[in-house]
């Protein structure tokens, strides 16, 4: 999918370059434009908007909430694709061991499956984000489509929670140029990460850890899993041993946890809960 993605936006990349090509050419014959001239503005043009589709931080096609003030020394623990179980609630007690916040960007149709799990980490009080519904990636999507996929989530959401999310994240951060567009007029937020750890790969708790700590840097927004797309029964036990080792040593490292709510706050109006959170 990823593929068939890449190849229709660098062919919407050649007929625009065609077009600047042809306008350029127009306006000023003097230029006297070559083929490598069309080459270097095809090449430009795909680089800037292959960007944008498939880099979760860059604006081109809207800004996305990716990190948070630089002047604080705050994290958030963010998690998708659940809830799972065990592990969402394995997840969900070392939190409160550590009292610590953080956000879940659940997906709806495993709301479906786990429908005692999003209970469980609203009564935690912790944050839920939205997800989407089933998984789908969604640059080639329409923006009714991207919207139905978010009011889906954000109904089954309400129906077990009360809440209704106003943070939504794509499946892999993937954009187009109308997804933030439609993301806002649903009333949501768009948000990606600073620091994807990509625990799904399994690579060993090990592994998991330091590329956590490589990630710790003031605002950090972490990207964690406690589902695998839409698996029944993923396997995120590497992350469940190695999460108590990252908390513990952001916290020695003197960072505070935040959701990711809270570090918007932050870097929109006050010091003042920074500082009740910091000290």
């Amino acid at each position: 999918m990823k593929l068939k993605i890449a190849l229709v936006f660098s062919l919407a990349s050649f007929f625009l370059s065609l077009i600047v090509f042809l306008t350029l050419s127009a306006l000023f014959p003097s230029w006297d434009l070559s083929f490598w001239s069309g080459l270097l503005i095809f090449l430009v043009l795909e680089m800037l908007i292959l960007s944008g589709v498939f880099d979760p931080k860059s604006p081109l096609f809207g800004s996305v909430f990716w990190r948070g003030s630089k002047k604080y020394p705050v994290l958030a623990l963010t998690f998708d694709d659940g809830p799972s179980e065990p592990y969402t609630s394995e997840i969900l007690e070392i939190l409160r061991k550590y009292q610590i916040p953080a956000t879940f960007f659940v997906l709806g149709k495993k709301i479906e499956l786990y429908p005692q799990a999003i209970k469980k980490i609203a009564a935690a009080g912790q944050e839920i984000g939205n997800h989407g519904y089933s998984h789908q990636l969604l640059p080639l999507k329409s923006p009714g489509k991207v919207v139905k996929e978010i009011r889906r989530t954000e109904e089954l959401v309400f129906s077990a929670t009360g809440q209704r999310p106003r943070l939504f994240r794509a499946p892999h951060g993937f954009k187009s140029p109308w997804l933030v567009r439609a993301v806002r007029k649903a009333g949501y937020r768009p948000v990606a990460w600073t620091c994807g750890v990509w625990d799904t790969d399994r690579p060993g708790e090990k592994t998991i850890i330091q590329r956590s700590l490589k990630g710790f840097q003031n605002g950090a927004i972490l990207l964690f899993h406690d589902g695998r797309g839409l698996e029944a029964k993923p396997d995120c036990s590497q992350l469940v041993k190695a999460l108590p080792a990252i908390i513990e040593e952001a916290l020695g490292q003197g960072y505070k946890f935040m959701t990711v709510s809270e570090l918007m706050a932050v870097g929109r109006d006050t010091i003042k809960k920074v500082d009740a959170v910091t000290n």
